[in-house]
């Protein structure tokens, strides 16, 4: 059992959504993990004239907890906005935290992270700050 939050979760696998073949491929591999978490870019399945709608809804069905993400943002209001869009959509205050400094390299923008971060938390959202690493 692992508690985030104040929530407890009965696994501690969490589940990236992207670039599964199908969306019936992307529902057997989260029943299948028994993940509890799967995460989510609003950004990247908006973007595009891509079908978000379908794919929320899908998620919704999932009867898993819905960890939204901001990936792809390159500033904290960017990401303020993104995270504030996401607890719209998926009716959350959990928001996995990125904000890139290096777009090559994908490394975070830590000063923007950090904003991002103080102005999320004193709005109520649950913030998982995302360092990568090479």
């Amino acid at each position: 059992m692992l508690r985030l939050y104040d929530v407890d979760v009965s696994s501690r696998l969490l589940l990236g959504t992207a670039r599964y073949p199908s969306p019936a491929v992307l529902s057997e591999a989260v029943k299948r993990s028994s993940t509890g978490i799967v995460t989510v870019s609003l950004r990247r399945e908006t973007a595009g004239g891509r079908a978000g709608g379908a794919f929320f809804e899908l998620i919704r069905q999932m009867a898993v907890r819905v960890l939204p993400n901001t990936a792809g943002c390159h500033s904290a209001s960017e990401a303020v906005l993104t995270a504030k869009m996401a607890r719209e959509v998926f009716g959350t205050d959990w928001i996995k935290l990125e904000v890139i400094g290096h777009h090559d390299s994908l490394q975070p923008d830590v000063f923007e992270l950090v904003e991002a971060a103080r102005i999320l938390t004193g709005e109520g959202f649950s913030v998982f700050p995302i360092r990568r690493t090479i």
